[in-house]
């Protein structure tokens, strides 16, 4: 009879360890999406009215327009306007070029080429 609690036990610890490591993988590519919709809509709020209008103070993020250049593979990028959000629990921000790309900042690694349909990946523990 024990032999079946603490094997039911363990699958339920089990369980719970899988659920908390997912849903940490949840919350790195809800800022991810989180992060894209700002930066769109601070182009656009940019580009229609000259200035980018200060974030509702109840919202989790901020943009700031940027001047930094950062190379990639040997190509320069110049950021246009970063944002962070509290889903990046301060690993990095996230940038949009002058050209419509977007760059992952990482305050450890050297900055990366956000693809379109990009997901982060579940295993390593950073975007």
């Amino acid at each position: 009879m024990f032999k079946w609690v603490a094997i039911g036990i363990s699958v339920l610890l089990l369980a719970f360890f899988a659920f908390c490591y997912v849903s940490r993988v949840s919350e790195r590519y809800c800022g991810m999406v989180e992060g894209r919709s700002i930066l769109k809509s601070a182009e656009l709020d940019l580009a229609k009215n000259g200035h980018c209008t200060a974030p509702n103070s109840g919202w989790s993020y901020g943009y700031w327009l940027s001047s930094n250049v950062v190379s990639i593979g040997g190509t320069q990028y110049q950021c246009f306007i970063t944002t962070t959000n509290h889903w990046m629990h301060g690993e990095g921000a996230l940038a949009v070029t002058t050209n419509h790309e977007l760059i992952w900042l990482d305050s450890k690694r050297p900055p990366k080429l956000i693809a379109p349909d990009y997901r982060p990946p579940i295993f390593p523990p950073r975007f």
